[in-house]
């Protein structure tokens, strides 16, 4: 098979797949499945040139493609270089990664002692879990409660209380 029929048949493929996720048939007439009738953003597609790439959106930025996670030295003596690169589709979660950043590292050889990451990768579990596997002092923002006890201010969640 040459290369232009490959390219075909992907396309028809995909055009095929595309169709599934974003119509059906109903009472004989083609219709645009309702939200609630199509597959979860990590499986959707989002564009017919990259059939991995996916919608994501964070705050008030939103994009099709995916996410790229990089880790920097900081050293104020030395220079700044990028010594690891993570790419995921865009609706992995930044949390997902810092397990796998850290044992990048390892393999490398090039765990710091200190990391420091912003609140989408940092949580209990990976503070104890940093120190604990792989001697490195995690250091940032611990993300905000979102279950509905943090909203109500009738309510406690885990903010109204303090470690003695």
């Amino acid at each position: 098979m040459g290369k232009r029929s490959r390219c075909a048949k992907l396309s028809l493929e995909t055009l095929r797949l595309v169709w599934i996720q974003q119509f059906h048939v109903e009472e004989g007439k083609i219709r645009y499945r309702s939200n609630d009738n199509i597959p979860p953003a990590s499986k959707l597609i989002a564009s017919p040139y990259d059939k991995d790439a996916r919608l994501s959106v964070k705050r008030d930025t939103e994009w099709t493609g995916y996410k790229v996670h990089l880790t920097e030295t900081c050293d104020a003596d030395l220079p700044h270089l990028i010594i690891n690169v993570e790419t995921t589709v865009a609706t992995t979660q930044d949390m997902e990664l810092t397990e796998v950043i850290h044992q990048e590292l390892e393999h490398k050889q090039l765990l710091p002692s200190e990391h420091f990451m912003d609140t989408g990768y940092v949580d209990g579990e990976h503070l104890v879990n940093s120190e604990k596997r792989y001697g490195v002092e995690l250091i940032g923002p611990v993300a905000q409660s979102g279950n509905w006890q943090a909203k109500d201010p009738e309510a406690y969640d885990n903010s109204k209380f303090s470690i003695d």
